[in-house]
């Protein structure tokens, strides 16, 4: 199957149940939001945070010893600065469709050129015959497909209980394949073996 093949072949009544999974489908599964934020900062930003760090903790001890100015000029850093450039990472990065898929329950799809995460949105339509009656909203899952080419990925890395799939620029995102994701650990394997295969070095 090819990501151009996404839609025809929906198993809507399998895909239904978050935790089926096959050679192709992973199980539903996210990202979770401290986890993604350590990402974010590990992956963009560690070297201004780590320069920002160092500069406010020497701003401290010399304001403490020299000139209270350096206090100062340390409070800064940590109330103004550092915020900006946490701001500015989740602005341009965490809200990339290159990263916040992994943030959202979704499903991976593994195709011949690439792959895709299937989005669940969850989406509630309320019935005032049923809401006037105390029945409680009816909840639907609407499903939404983003599509990542082999060709735009960099070798993933492994971690500890997962592997992170880097996107090349301009995307600059990453795909989160947590070590659980498949059922079988073979199909894990497997799409690793393919990524492999198919990706270069960024």
């Amino acid at each position: 199957m090819k990501l151009s093949d996404l839609e025809t072949c929906r198993h809507d009544d399998l895909e239904l149940n978050p935790e089926w999974s096959d050679s192709s489908h992973s199980r539903v599964f996210k990202m979770s939001a401290g986890r993604f934020a350590t990402e974010l900062l590990f992956r963009y930003a560690w070297i201004w945070l780590l320069s920002l760090s160092l500069f406010a903790v020497a701003g401290i001890v010399l304001g403490v010893t020299v000139d209270l100015r350096w206090l100062v000029a340390a409070l800064l850093i940590i109330c103004i600065v550092l915020p900006m450039v946490l701001g500015f990472l989740y602005y341009f990065y965490g809200l990339r469709k290159e990263c916040f898929v992994n943030t959202v329950p979704h499903r991976l799809i593994v195709c011949e050129d690439g792959i895709a995460c299937r989005l669940w949105i969850k989406e509630t339509k309320e019935d005032s015959r049923q809401h006037m009656a105390g029945v409680s909203d009816k909840s639907e899952i609407r499903f939404r497909d983003e599509v990542f080419p082999f060709s735009k990925m960099a070798r993933f890395i492994i971690g500890k209980d997962s592997a992170i799939v880097p996107l090349k620029k301009p995307a600059s995102g990453f795909l989160w394949i947590p070590a659980d994701s498949f059922a079988d650990a073979g199909n894990l394997s497997l799409l690793l073996q393919k990524l492999d295969e198919k990706t270069e070095y960024a």
